[in-house]
Order: structure tokens, then sequence, then C-alpha cells
């Protein structure tokens, strides 16, 4: 990692949310990324993006208008390195 940016979460706004929130993150690569969201059980409950990205600094929004209130955990995963930031939904 010799760019700029590093492979992390860096922010979910709002959090608390209702119902839908921004996950922002950074790439220092291009690659194939998957952005997912896990219940407190570690199921997966949404697949927010997952695809090719370029590196730099990326931001997409999650609906969770279809799901119950609670802790939820993102996960950013290019298939060796991983970032976790916890998200709070109140209905």
């Amino acid at each position: 990692q010799n760019g700029p940016y590093s492979f992390k979460l860096t922010g979910i706004y709002p959090n608390p949310f209702n119902p839908s929130t921004e996950i922002s993150f950074t790439l220092p690569i291009d690659g194939y990324i998957t952005l997912n969201v896990f219940n407190l059980q570690g199921q997966e409950v949404s697949v927010v993006f997952e695809g090719y990205q370029t590196a730099g600094i990326h931001s997409y929004s999650w609906d969770a208008s279809t799901l119950a209130s609670g802790v939820y955990y993102i996960q950013l995963s290019d298939g060796i390195n991983q970032s976790f930031e916890k998200a709070i939904l109140l209905k």
C-alpha cells in the first residue's frame, strides 16, 4: 500500500439510522470487493455492493427498511483484507 489510501471502512452516517445510511470506505488499489451486512448471529442479511472497484474513496447507500431494529455489522472485504464497522438501525 504505497498510495494515499488504506483498506478500511471510513464511516457510516448517520449512525444510528432509519431506514438508510451512507457507508464510506477507501481502497489502496483497484480490485474486486464485497460490502456485506451481517446480523448479530453472523448471518448475511444484505449485500450493499459486490464487484470491481477502483482505488480511492467510495460511498454506497444501504437501505435497511425491510430489516428489524438492531445492531448490524458492515464488512468490507477483498478476499484477503477485511474491515468491520457497527451500525445501529432504530425504527
